[in-house]
């Protein structure tokens, strides 16, 4: 677990285009890297020679739409917009030049992030990082900046074998020899990549590995998870190894997560912050959080989109089970970190480790503006263990019931756009027949008390 603490950036004293240039002209870099986020958060990319970069870095490199349609594992799914619709048809894909980064684990190549547009230079509103930088943008035309920071956890295992190279729950035990050149390398790696990475540790669970890393200002918050997420994996991969972000590879260990650390700053002041107010916890704080609580059901579709993550939810397993929040309460839902000064942050804890982060940011600031707009009243904390808690509402116990909710929260659709709900919901629905198709007693109280074989096959490697 990490506080978030006010990220100090240094920056170069060359403009990204120029060290871009100096770079390819002495040899630094033969090849760049067009990259974006598909809607799962998994890295798609095209590798391109540095002679035809500016080329495609000014006009733009076409990309094919599709990518956003596909399950993990590349298959089609009907109806979402992004494919036979549009007879499987490109888009543009721009850098943002402000990503620009060298890969030290791969040889003399850079990357860039960006965004895909239409042929006539409309955005293509499907795209996580766009949908992100869109509530962004409505955050702060109510005034504020986010500042955000996830928690993610990951299993790490051999990918011959698919095991451990230790037994046992050794929470907190010193990193084992046998993972440590791959998590060495991956830690140097991220570090000179702009992700800062502050510690490295053993989890709850065999091979389960969590690393935190830094906070950032707006998009870059995200950036920096998407970039952590697909480096381990890379990393991993050169090792022989696999890292899996899967949310519950084993139903008898522990689930990964993704916790989404949160503050909101209006210049150099914590906005969530009032020493004024009970538990330091200011006016707009509390309605960020309850527009948060309101949309909960609609929100656990996207920060837990795969029907595995749902095997998280579990009672006693620190997985929140209701629409609750709590002062330090890590059974809750929300956990309010009220350090009773600028440190003070918000931890939404409904996140599973599968969760794209573009649209974690995506989901939840949305969610948080519509408090803030509509001046939802914030409920009293609960400052007991919330698992079985009678009269409080209760999040969806099944991924179905999760989508339904998000297909009737107006305010969610509204926020992130009818081509993404038709895009997510279909696509989701699709994975969900896949898996009704391949598993005889899917649904029943059997199949949510184990992991099917067909769950690993699906998740585990891509995810």
């Amino acid at each position: 677990m990490v506080a978030i603490d006010i990220p100090i950036h240094s920056k170069s004293s060359l403009s990204p285009a120029s060290e871009i240039h100096r770079l390819i002209e002495n040899g630094t870099i033969e090849f760049i890297r067009f990259e974006q986020s598909d809607t799962h958060g998994i890295a798609r990319s095209k590798t391109v020679p540095v002679r035809h970069f500016e080329r495609f870095a000014t006009k733009g490199l076409n990309f094919p739409l599709p990518t956003f349609g596909l399950d993990v594992q590349g298959d089609t799914a009907p109806n979402t917009g992004v494919l036979e619709e549009i007879v499987f048809g490109d888009a543009y894909l721009f850098p943002d030049i402000s990503t620009f980064q060298v890969l030290p684990w791969v040889d003399k190549t850079a990357r860039l992030l960006g965004e895909p547009y239409h042929l006539d230079g409309r955005p293509v509103t499907v795209a996580p990082r766009y949908l992100a930088k869109r509530q962004l943008a409505e955050l702060e035309a109510l005034g504020y900046q986010l500042l955000s920071g996830y928690e993610y956890e990951f299993y790490l295992v051999d990918a011959a074998t698919r095991k451990a190279s230790y037994s046992g729950i050794q929470l907190f035990g010193t990193l084992p020899p046998a993972d440590q050149p791959v998590i060495y390398q991956i830690l140097r790696s991220l570090s000179s990549i702009g992700v800062d990475i502050i510690t490295a540790d053993l989890e709850y669970a065999p091979g389960q590995i969590e690393i935190n890393f830094a906070p950032g200002w707006g998009i870059d918050g995200a950036d920096r998870a998407f970039t952590f997420k697909n480096t381990i994996k890379e990393i991993a991969q050169q090792h022989g190894k696999i890292a899996s972000f899967m949310t519950k590879p084993d139903i008898n260990l522990s689930a990964n997560g993704c916790h989404f650390n949160q503050s909101l700053w209006d210049g150099e002041r914590n906005a969530l912050f009032d020493p004024s107010r009970e538990h330091g916890l200011s006016e707009v704080g509390a309605h960020y959080i309850a527009g948060q609580l309101a949309h909960a059901p609609a929100l656990t579709a996207l920060l837990s989109p795969t029907i595995n993550c749902w095997k998280r939810f579990k009672p006693n397993a620190f997985a929140p089970t209701n629409i609750t929040w709590g002062i330090d309460n890590r059974t809750t839902a929300i956990r309010f970190k009220a350090f009773q000064d600028e440190r003070t942050y918000i931890e939404n804890r409904l996140g599973s480790g599968a969760a794209n982060p573009y649209l974690v940011l995506a989901a939840l600031v949305a969610a948080g503006i519509d408090g803030i707009k509509r001046q939802l009243e914030l409920s009293a904390p609960i400052q007991v263990v919330a698992d079985g808690l009678p009269d409080v509402p209760q999040l969806p116990t099944h991924f179905e019931a999760a989508l339904h909710a998000l297909e009737q929260d107006t305010v969610i659709r509204e926020a992130l756009g009818e081509e993404f709900i038709q895009l997510f919901t279909s696509l989701k629905k699709y994975e969900i027949e896949k898996a009704r198709k391949a598993i005889p007693d899917y649904g029943t109280p059997e199949f949510s008390d184990r992991i099917d074989d067909w769950e690993i096959r699906e998740f585990f490697e891509p995810l």
